[in-house]
C-alpha cells in the first residue's frame, strides 16, 4: 500500500511538472516595443552610457520609483545618482519588449550592464529591467523601474 501512494505521487508530480513546463512551451511571446516608447527606451540606455544626467533628470518624473533586486524602494533619482558616479558604464539590453496605451505603457528588458570598478576591474551584471511609463501632455516619463539581477545572492547595501 505504502509503495502504491509513492508511485502515486511521484507519478502525479512528473505529469503536473511536464504539464507546467508543456505550458510555459506555449505561452505567447512577448509584444515587441515600438514607436516612441521604445525610442525613449534607447534614449535612457544612451544617457546611461554616455553618463548623461540632465536628459535622465528630464524624463524620469519627479516622484518616480526605483525598486532594486532586494527588496528596496527608493525615489529614482537615487539611483540615477548612482548610475552617474564616474564610473565607466555600458549598458546592453537585449529582448526588448513592451505595450503602449493612450497614456501608458510599459517596457522590459534582459540586460548587461559592463562597468569598471574604482580599482580598476571589470565586473559584469545581468538582469532584468522593467519600466512604466505616463504620458504627460506629449512627452513620456518614467515612473516606476524595477531592476532584477541573475545572482544567487545580492551584498547589502
Amino acid at each position: 500500500m505504502k509503495r502504491s501512494i509513492l508511485f502515486f505521487v511521484l507519478g502525479t508530480t512528473f505529469l503536473v511538472g511536464m504539464t507546467l513546463a508543456q505550458g510555459a512551451r506555449n505561452l505567447p511571446p512577448r509584444p515587441t516595443l515600438t514607436g516612441p516608447v521604445a525610442d525613449l527606451v534607447n534614449a535612457l540606455v544612451n544617457a546611461i552610457n554616455k553618463q548623461d544626467k540632465a536628459f535622465l533628470d528630464k524624463v524620469v518624473a519627479p516622484n518616480a520609483t526605483w525598486a532594486d533586486e532586494d527588496g528596496h524602494i527608493f525615489p529614482a533619482s537615487f539611483f540615477i545618482n548612482k548610475l552617474m558616479q564616474g564610473m565607466p558604464r555600458k549598458l546592453n539590453p537585449t529582448n526588448i519588449a513592451g505595450e503602449t496605451w493612450d497614456n501608458a505603457a510599459w517596457a522590459a528588458f534582459d540586460y548587461t550592464l559592463e562597468e569598471t570598478l574604482k580599482d580598476g576591474s571589470p565586473n559584469q551584471i545581468k538582469g532584468t529591467e522593467t519600466m512604466v511609463f505616463r504620458k504627460m501632455g506629449n512627452d513620456w516619463q518614467v515612473v516606476l523601474v524595477h531592476g532584477a539581477i541573475d545572482a544567487k545572492a545580492v551584498t547589502p547595501h
